[in-house]
Protein backbone atom coordinates (compact mmCIF):
# COMPACT_ATOMS: atom_id res chain seq x y z
CA UNK A 1 0.00 0.00 0.00
CA UNK A 2 2.64 2.18 1.11
CA UNK A 3 5.17 1.65 -2.20
CA UNK A 4 2.05 2.23 -4.37
CA UNK A 5 1.28 5.47 -2.40
CA UNK A 6 4.93 6.84 -3.13
CA UNK A 7 4.47 5.61 -6.55
CA UNK A 8 1.66 8.13 -6.93
CA UNK A 9 3.62 11.04 -5.23
CA UNK A 10 6.72 10.59 -6.99
CA UNK A 11 4.55 10.61 -10.23
CA UNK A 12 2.62 14.30 -8.97
CA UNK A 13 5.85 15.65 -8.09
CA UNK A 14 8.17 17.77 -10.13
CA UNK A 15 11.04 17.09 -7.96
CA UNK A 16 12.55 15.51 -5.51
CA UNK A 17 12.62 17.55 -2.94
CA UNK A 18 8.92 18.14 -3.14
CA UNK A 19 8.26 14.25 -3.46
CA UNK A 20 9.67 14.07 -0.09
CA UNK A 21 8.00 16.60 1.57
CA UNK A 22 4.66 15.17 0.15
CA UNK A 23 5.79 11.87 1.28
CA UNK A 24 6.18 12.81 4.69
CA UNK A 25 2.99 15.19 4.97
CA UNK A 26 1.01 11.97 3.57
CA UNK A 27 2.13 8.78 4.96
CA UNK A 28 4.16 10.06 8.42
CA UNK A 29 2.17 12.32 10.32
CA UNK A 30 -0.96 10.41 9.12
CA UNK A 31 0.21 7.17 10.18
CA UNK A 32 1.68 8.51 13.60
CA UNK A 33 -0.93 10.70 14.41
CA UNK A 34 -4.42 9.17 12.52
CA UNK A 35 -3.70 5.36 13.29
CA UNK A 36 -4.59 5.11 16.91
CA UNK A 37 -1.21 3.83 17.66
CA UNK A 38 -0.25 7.40 19.90
CA UNK A 39 -3.80 8.35 20.53
CA UNK A 40 -7.41 6.26 20.88
CA UNK A 41 -9.42 6.74 17.29
CA UNK A 42 -12.63 6.29 19.77
CA UNK A 43 -10.97 9.69 21.94
CA UNK A 44 -10.90 11.47 18.70
CA UNK A 45 -13.14 13.24 16.95
CA UNK A 46 -15.53 12.35 14.67
CA UNK A 47 -14.57 14.03 11.76
CA UNK A 48 -10.92 12.31 12.30
CA UNK A 49 -12.53 9.32 13.12
CA UNK A 50 -13.55 9.50 9.83
CA UNK A 51 -10.53 10.60 7.93
CA UNK A 52 -8.50 7.70 9.65
CA UNK A 53 -10.50 5.33 7.79
CA UNK A 54 -8.32 5.81 4.84
CA UNK A 55 -5.27 5.67 6.44
CA UNK A 56 -3.32 2.47 6.01
CA UNK A 57 -1.20 2.71 9.12
CA UNK A 58 -4.72 2.50 11.13
CA UNK A 59 -5.36 -1.46 9.99
CA UNK A 60 -1.36 -1.98 10.33
CA UNK A 61 -1.91 -1.34 14.21
CA UNK A 62 -5.15 -2.75 14.76
CA UNK A 63 -3.60 -6.10 13.15
CA UNK A 64 -0.24 -5.70 15.19
CA UNK A 65 -2.42 -5.46 18.24
CA UNK A 66 -4.28 -7.94 17.53
CA UNK A 67 -1.74 -10.49 16.89
CA UNK A 68 1.23 -9.88 18.94
CA UNK A 69 -1.23 -8.63 22.32
CA UNK A 70 -4.04 -10.57 22.06
CA UNK A 71 -2.56 -13.73 20.00
CA UNK A 72 -4.94 -13.72 17.55
CA UNK A 73 -4.71 -15.10 13.91
CA UNK A 74 -4.61 -13.12 10.89
CA UNK A 75 -7.73 -14.85 9.96
CA UNK A 76 -9.87 -13.65 12.35
CA UNK A 77 -9.20 -10.19 11.42
CA UNK A 78 -10.49 -9.98 8.03
CA UNK A 79 -12.37 -6.85 8.18
CA UNK A 80 -8.67 -5.04 8.49
CA UNK A 81 -7.11 -6.89 5.65
CA UNK A 82 -10.34 -6.59 3.56
CA UNK A 83 -9.63 -2.65 4.27
CA UNK A 84 -5.99 -2.84 3.60
CA UNK A 85 -6.91 -4.57 0.15
CA UNK A 86 -9.72 -2.09 -0.61
CA UNK A 87 -6.81 0.95 0.01
CA UNK A 88 -4.44 -1.01 -1.67
CA UNK A 89 -6.70 -1.69 -4.98
CA UNK A 90 -8.02 2.18 -5.60
CA UNK A 91 -4.05 3.33 -5.06
CA UNK A 92 -3.18 0.83 -7.64
CA UNK A 93 -6.13 2.21 -9.92
CA UNK A 94 -5.11 5.77 -9.37
CA UNK A 95 -1.10 5.05 -9.89
CA UNK A 96 -2.30 3.18 -13.01
CA UNK A 97 -4.13 6.25 -14.22
CA UNK A 98 -1.63 8.92 -13.87
CA UNK A 99 0.63 6.65 -15.26
CA UNK A 100 -0.94 6.41 -18.40
CA UNK A 101 -2.16 9.53 -18.49
CA UNK A 102 1.80 11.08 -18.51
CA UNK A 103 2.54 8.91 -20.91
CA UNK A 104 4.52 6.32 -18.48
CA UNK A 105 2.74 3.12 -19.60
CA UNK A 106 1.02 2.01 -22.67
Amino acid sequence: VVMLQGALISINAGNQLLASQMAMVSTFLPAFLLSGFIFAIENMPTVLQYITLVVPARYYVALSRAIFLKGITPLLLWTQVAALLAILLVLLRLTLARSRKLGLLP
